[in-house]
């Protein structure tokens, strides 16, 4: 089983809603219009995402997720959170939304996720909307990160923390996929598909996914 992160120079987006996110994108940055320079990062954010959509098959010398996947996955899902209407809802009821960020879950076939590479499916999600639109969101640290680091830094006895603000959301991301291979090729179909969840009523906030397929002749597969 092999690691599913690679340098490539190819790069797909899925072709999905470009229109009502930028329509979505759009509304939040008016709603924000007091606070200018906010409401155009997220709309530079949403651009960015959107930025030179493309036919989401590839083909390579692998069929291995990589970074310009990473980069374009996680571009795509900040500017679908802070485009979505139920999201600016949210946001506008309760102020900013208290979010905990979790690894990514791997759910692919035959094919290893290191907790490093998987954590960073998400934490650029997070620093990407800690960047554009600080104001609507506060993350949270993960409450086994938190422990861990309370106890190598404290040298006190520790209980619970009595001033720890508890998350409301919970920012989850899995990834699956299915393989096809013959004789000359192997190609591997990529789902990874995020969500936002409400810790208490569990119900879902926001969802979105990241499509693609890697196809690699045999001969030149790394």
């Amino acid at each position: 089983m092999s690691s599913p992160i690679e340098l490539a120079t190819t790069t797909a987006l899925p072709r999905e809603r470009p229109r009502s996110l930028l329509r979505g994108a759009a509304r939040f940055a008016r709603a924000g219009a007091a606070k200018p320079q906010a409401a155009n990062a997220l709309l530079l954010l949403l651009a960015l995402a959107l930025a030179g959509c493309a036919s989401a098959v590839q083909s390579g010398h692998n069929t291995f997720l990589d970074s310009g996947d990473l980069q374009a996955m996680t571009d795509r899902m900040a500017a679908s959170i802070a485009a979505d209407p139920a999201v600016q809802d949210a946001i506008r009821r309760e102020g900013k939304l208290r979010v905990v960020v979790e690894p990514v879950q791997n759910e692919m076939e035959a094919t290893v996720l290191p907790r490093g590479q998987a954590e960073a499916f998400t934490a650029r999600v997070r620093y990407l909307l800690s960047k554009h639109a600080p104001d609507r969101f506060m993350w949270i640290m993960n409450r086994d990160a938190y422990y861990r680091l309370r106890q190598q830094e404290l040298d006190v006895p520790l209980g619970p923390a009595p001033d720890a603000i508890s998350p409301q959301y919970a920012l989850v991301a899995r990834f699956r996929s299915l393989a096809d291979e013959s004789s000359q090729v192997r190609t591997d179909a990529y789902l990874c598909v995020y969500e936002l969840t409400d810790l208490q009523t569990r119900s879902l906030l926001w969802t979105d996914k990241y499509e693609v397929s890697k196809t690699a002749v045999k001969g030149f597969l790394d």
